[in-house]
């Protein structure tokens, strides 16, 4: 059985698909520029976006949480 991209991702009922603007800025999950978000996804430490449409794209927000987990915990 194959999987498709759509699927992959898809959220699970504990999770959810989140907009860059709900992840940058002051306000967000990250308080980095919308560069240094982009620079991170490039070097592999944020997963790339998953594309609902041709201009429209979002994270896992499990991702990005975990990221910030992985940065707290080499912070520690």
């Amino acid at each position: 059985m194959t999987t498709t991209r759509n699927s992959l991702c898809s959220p699970t009922s504990r999770d959810r698909l989140v907009r860059l603007r709900e992840i940058i800025g002051p306000h967000g999950l990250l308080p980095v520029s919308r560069s240094t978000f982009y620079a991170l996804v490039a070097a592999g430490k944020i997963p790339k976006a998953c594309r609902l449409s041709a201009r429209t794209s979002a994270w896992r927000e499990s991702d990005i949480l975990a990221y910030i987990a992985s940065m707290e915990a080499d912070n520690d």
